[in-house]
Formats: C-alpha cells, structure tokens, sequence
C-alpha cells in the first residue's frame, strides 16, 4: 500500500509540473476532464480518459517513480561481450531505457501521443519499464493505470493548478524519483 501511494502521488505530482509547462497538452487534458461535467467519476472509462492516460503514462516515462529494478542473474549471461557470472546482481534502468533516443525521439521533450496505439505498437514491449517487467513486475500496474488519469480527471475538473513555466524543477532520487522540493503550485478553483 505504501508503495502503490507514494509512486503514484510522485508520478500526479510530476503529470501538473509537465502538464503546466505544455499549455497546449494542459488544454487538451483539461477539455477531456470537463468532459465529464459535473458527475462524479466513480468507475474507469478508458474511452473518456484516453488523452490522461496517455499524459499518465508520458509522464512515467520521463520520470518513472521507480527509476531502477535490481535483479539477479540466475545462471551466466553474455551481455555486451561481457560474461555475467551467476548471482550477480545487476540493475535495470527505467529511466535511462525512457529516454533511449533511438527508441523515444526526442526523448526530453514531453508528448502524451507517443502512446497512440499505432505508435506504440511500433516499439518493443520492454521498451517501456514504469512498473518492471517480466515475472516480478509491479502487481499495482493495473490499478495505478486506472488511478492516475481518473485522480487528474477529477482534479482538473475542479481546480487549476499554476506552475511557474520558467521555474525548473530538480529530480530527487531518494528512494522514488521525486521532484526535488516538491511541485510549487497556485491551485485555484475552476468551478
């Protein structure tokens, strides 16, 4: 439970700091959360919320809330001409696998649409790794991907959040990979 929370309250906070410095990307989510009018959004509805989701999942890919996985070989592994005895702990990067230019062109810059079926369908599966992969992914995947475009649903709906454009917000690598002080924001009613 803890970290279903933490991960996905570091990844919301990340989706208003990238959402307020793309104005163009913050209108099309504002216009898909007002959508729903004033009813509550109490079940998912991939259909209605197919642009937060994609806002959802841009946003673990530049900062993925978990920026590394530890993983053990169990038998010798050949990789990049180089023998990895059995038992050797090594780590898989989200974060540097998120912005292979080769596979995420232009890997800085933020863009919801990389995740279009069509052109996600072009890429590798492990190409995308917020939640791991394999047998020890995250078992909260599902409900993470359902919670966050339905939290920044109903939150747009009710309130703007102001981030200074011009103000750069640091990673902080702790234990999730956190926006450093926090996301400074003005939030003000919307209706």
């Amino acid at each position: 439970f803890v970290a279903g929370h933490e991960t996905t309250a570091t990844a919301l906070a990340w989706a208003f700091y990238l959402l307020a410095r793309n104005p163009e990307m913050l209108a099309r989510a504002q216009a898909e959360a007002d959508a729903f009018g004033a009813e509550p959004i109490t079940e998912w509805q991939p259909e209605r919320l197919a642009f937060l989701t994609r806002v959802f999942r841009e946003t673990m890919r530049l900062y993925p809330p978990v920026m590394m996985f530890p993983r053990r070989t169990l038998e010798p592994v050949e990789l990049c001409g180089t023998t990895l005895p059995a038992r050797t702990l090594t780590f898989v990067s989200a974060y540097a696998q998120h912005r292979r230019a080769d596979v995420y062109p232009d890997p800085d810059r933020f863009d919801p649409d990389r995740f279009l079926p069509e052109r996600e369908a072009l890429r590798h599966k492990s190409s995308y790794l917020p939640f791991s992969a394999g047998p020890r992914f995250c078992i909260g995947i599902h409900f993470a991907m359902m919670e966050g475009p339905i939290v920044l649903a109903t939150l747009l709906r009710r309130w703007r959040v102001e981030v200074d454009p011009s103000r750069t917000i640091t990673e902080d690598d702790f234990a999730t990979l956190r926006p450093k002080g926090g996301v400074p924001a003005n939030v003000r009613a919307h209706r």
